[in-house]
């Protein structure tokens, strides 16, 4: 199949996609659905399936509450999710055939919903997620509609309208300037190393990683390694930029550079000497710095640390989570009462299993083919 014509350059969904499901993602099911004219995929919609504990990153008397209420009512406190996204650490996209008629794309939407709620009723689903969409993300009216909506993590943006560090620097408020000069001092005691090829540090860039999604209060799930050693091979752009402390690697940042902008996947640093040498602030400059050179006129900084990113000067698109319940009374209630939903986000994240062992189906309708694909 040609992703590469359903997710057109500058996007990186189409290359990300064959790697995700080759590296998995424990908990999930990966899976897409495909709408196909005259045997051309002209609709694409990434899938995963999971269970999601509402209890995971609660603590004390909320986390024994909720496990309490997930034996009673496991379809609403340990739901089964169908979810349509991408988990890759940036913002969901659906596959479209670019020269595809208004027309044929309102019926190729029609049948992929259709589909998917029949996917949801074999696989017992209880919940329906679209998954970290933003405003661009080309959802229909069907689901922006009928779907309940709650705002998710907002991704940070930097437009790069400056020349050096310096003129950066200059725009900043008072508080802040002084801030990062001050943590700019250590900046001669860490070596930065920007490279494609990491194999020689691919052991302590996974332990990194893991102790950094460990404390991260909304991880949804996990890459494997594999993920991690082969996204710079597969992905165009994708880099890692590596920070050593007396020789020892302390963080890494993921980066997908391009033309564009750049796109900041992941940081993930050891935490105690993340915090002595300021690693955070000293990744946002060197990407900014390195904007600045290739004349890259944005840096996508990514979702979470909103008050520190904005802090350095960050603006923020809103994103959004939309899903609806196979109870009927309880997605009501959530549609007219969407605070409530809003504030258990806020608190708790995603930490999923999944049952793999039913295959999945295949389905032909009015001269258009939906393919329900698993890895």
């Amino acid at each position: 199949m040609d992703l590469g014509r359903l997710f057109p350059e500058p996007s990186s969904a189409a290359p990300l996609l064959p790697l995700l499901q080759e590296s998995g993602i424990d908990g999930f099911i990966l899976r897409s659905i495909v709408v196909s004219k005259d045997d051309v995929p002209v609709l694409l919609l990434p899938l995963f399936e999971c269970l999601y504990d509402l209890s995971t990153f609660a603590n004390g008397w909320t986390k024994k509450s909720l496990k309490a209420a997930a034996r009673l009512i496991p379809s609403i406190f340990h739901p089964r999710v169908l979810g349509v996204g991408l988990l890759e650490g940036g913002w969901s996209e659906i596959g479209i055939d670019p020269h595809i008629d208004a027309g044929t794309l309102e019926a190729a939407w029609e049948m992929a919903l259709g589909a998917l709620q029949l996917l949801a009723t074999e696989r017992k689903s209880d919940v329906v997620v679209f998954y970290n969409f933003n405003h661009d993300g080309n959802l229909p009216g069907e689901v922006l509609n009928k779907f309940n909506r709650v705002p998710w993590l907002p991704c940070a943006r930097l437009p790069i309208t400056f020349n050096s560090l310096e003129e950066y620097l200059s725009r900043l408020s008072r508080a802040a300037r002084k801030d990062l000069r001050r943590k700019m001092r250590v900046s001669h005691e860490v070596r930065v190393v920007r490279s494609r090829n990491i194999f020689p540090y691919l052991d302590r860039i996974y332990k990194l990683y893991l102790e950094t999604v460990e404390r991260g209060p909304t991880a949804f799930g996990v890459h494997n390694r594999l993920f991690l050693e082969k996204i710079c091979e597969r992905v165009p752009g994708a880099e890692y930029t590596l920070y050593f402390v007396q020789e020892e690697l302390a963080a890494f940042n993921l980066l997908v550079v391009k033309q564009e902008a750049m796109v900041d996947k992941y940081f993930c640093m050891d935490y105690e000497l993340g915090r002595k040498y300021n690693l955070y602030v000293l990744s946002w400059l060197e990407n900014l710095r390195t904007c600045v050179e290739q004349k890259i006129p944005f840096y996508q900084a990514g979702q979470g640390a909103e008050k520190t990113k904005a802090h350095m000067g960050a603006t923020f698109i809103p994103s959004l989570i939309l899903f609806r319940h196979r109870l009927t009374a309880y997605d009501r209630f959530l549609f007219e009462q969407p605070a409530v939903i809003g504030n258990v986000l806020r608190y708790l994240g995603f930490r999923p299993g999944a049952d793999r062992r039913t295959p999945p189906p295949r389905v032909e309708i009015a001269g258009m083919e939906i393919h329900d694909q698993r890895n």
